[in-house]
C-alpha cells in the first residue's frame, strides 16, 4: 500500500475547497493510505510516506497572507533536499503560477524552491505545462485534469427547483459568477460586461440576470471606523446595483443550487490559470464562458466552448451573447467532465505517475 502524504490542512466537512478532500478519497478508493497537515513534513513521521505531494505552497508556514522569512525559505531546502536524500518522490500540483494576492518576494521564491526540487510537477492543463517545463526541465511535468467533486455534489436539482430554493425568477437567462471576487480588477470587468450584456438585452427584452454571490464578501463587522464607512458604502452601492451577493461563504447544498439555477457560468478571474469554477459548471451541466488564458482558456477551447479576451470588453460580451443562445453545449460538457474527470479516473492516473516515480529508486 502506497503511503501519499498532501502537504495541506485535513480536509474537514466545513472545507469550501473539495480539491483535496475528493482526490485523496478517490486515492484511498485506489487503496492508497493519504496523510494531510503541513506539520507531518517536519517530523520522522514524513519519512514513512512513500509521496511528497505539496499543494499550495503559500499555505505550507501559515495562512494566506503569511509573510514567508528567510529563515523559512532556508528550512523549507533544507528539508526537500532532506527528503530527497531519503529517496522519497516530491510532487508539486501547479495550481497557480503566484499567489493571487500575496507578492511577497519570499513566497514567489518559496515557489521556485518547491520546483527545482521536484521529481514530478503535475499541470492542469498544457499551457502551466509547457511554461515551467522551460524553467524546471529536471522535474517530469504531467498534465492530470482538475478532478469534479463527484463525491460531494450530484448537481441533480431540477432548474425550477433550484431558482425556487433561492428565490430567484423563474423565466429568463441566469449568468452565475461564483466564487470569492479576489481583485477590484474582476469587479470592474464583470460591472463593464453586465452594462454591455443589458443594454444589449434591452434591444430584444430579454430578462437576464448576473447572479454573483462572492462579488463582495467584506462584511460590516469591524472596529476600525475608516473601513466601516468604506465597508458600508460598497455595500450599498451593490446592492443599489441590483448585484445578489453574500458576505457568507456558501454552504454544499446551496453551491448546488446556484449552479443548477443557472442557464451559463461565467469565470471571472480574467488572469487565472485554473478554475475550480470550470470543472463544477462542466459536471452541473452548463455552458461556460472564460477568459482565453491559462489551463482555462485551453479547456474551453478543447471542448467547444466560449472564450474571450480579458482585455476587451466586446470580446467578452460577444462570448456571453453566443453562450446564452447555446443549448446542447451544457449537456455535452455534462458527459464530458464525467467521462474524463470522474475524481476516480484522475486519481488513477496520479497513482500510476506515483507508482512510476517509486520504481525509478
Amino acid at each position: 500500500m502506497m503511503k501519499i502524504y498532501f502537504v495541506v490542512q485535513e480536509p474537514t466537512e466545513r472545507m469550501f475547497n473539495h480539491y483535496i478532500s475528493s482526490l485523496g478519497n478517490a486515492l484511498q478508493r485506489q487503496g492508497c493510505e493519504v496523510v494531510y497537515g503541513p506539520d507531518t513534513l517536519w517530523t520522522d513521521d514524513v519519512f514513512d510516506c512513500d509521496v511528497i505531494h505539496l499543494q499550495w505552497p503559500e499555505g505550507i508556514f501559515g495562512l494566506e497572507g503569511h509573510q514567508v522569512t528567510d529563515a523559512e525559505l532556508a528550512r523549507m531546502e533544507e528539508r526537500l533536499i532532506l527528503l530527497k536524500t531519503k529517496g522519497k518522490k516530491i510532487v508539486s500540483t501547479c495550481h497557480n503560477l503566484k499567489p493571487h494576492t500575496n507578492n511577497n518576494p519570499n513566497v514567489l521564491r518559496l515557489y521556485d524552491i518547491i520546483y527545482s526540487q521536484c521529481d514530478v510537477i503535475h499541470h492542469l492543463g498544457a499551457y502551466s505545462r509547457d511554461l515551467l517545463a522551460l524553467q524546471y526541465p529536471n522535474a517530469k511535468h504531467v498534465v492530470i485534469p482538475h478532478h469534479i467533486y463527484d463525491d460531494v455534489y450530484s448537481f441533480d436539482i431540477p432548474q425550477e427547483e433550484a431558482r425556487r430554493r433561492l428565490r430567484l425568477p423563474a423565466e429568463g437567462k441566469i449568468v452565475l459568477s461564483f466564487g470569492r471576487f479576489r481583485t477590484e480588477k474582476e469587479r470592474k470587468f464583470v460591472l463593464s460586461l453586465k452594462r454591455e450584456i443589458e443594454i444589449a438585452g434591452q434591444a430584444c427584452n430579454e430578462a437576464l440576470l448576473f447572479l454573483m454571490p462572492g462579488f463582495y464578501r467584506e462584511t460590516l463587522h469591524t472596529w476600525n471606523p475608516k473601513k466601516l464607512a468604506v465597508r458600508l458604502y460598497n455595500t450599498c452601492k451593490y446592492k443599489l446595483m441590483g448585484i445578489r451577493f453574500s458576505h457568507e461563504v456558501i454552504p454544499d447544498d446551496l453551491m448546488q443550487c446556484y449552479f443548477c439555477a443557472a442557464d451559463v457560468v461565467l469565470i471571472q478571474r480574467v488572469d487565472a490559470l485554473n478554475s475550480g469554477n470550470l470543472p463544477m459548471a462542466f459536471h452541473a451541466g452548463k455552458v461556460v464562458v472564460g477568459p482565453d488564458v491559462g489551463n482555462v482558456g485551453e479547456i474551453l477551447r478543447e471542448t467547444g466552448n466560449f472564450t474571450f479576451d480579458p482585455h476587451d470588453i466586446d470580446s467578452a460580451a460577444s462570448a456571453l451573447q453566443k453562450a446564452l443562445m447555446e443549448t446542447a453545449k451544457g449537456k455535452e460538457n455534462r458527459t464530458y467532465a464525467t467521462e474524463h474527470w470522474a475524481s476516480d479516473i484522475v486519481a488513477k492516473t496520479l497513482l500510476k505517475i506515483y507508482k512510476h516515480e517509486n520504481q525509478q529508486n
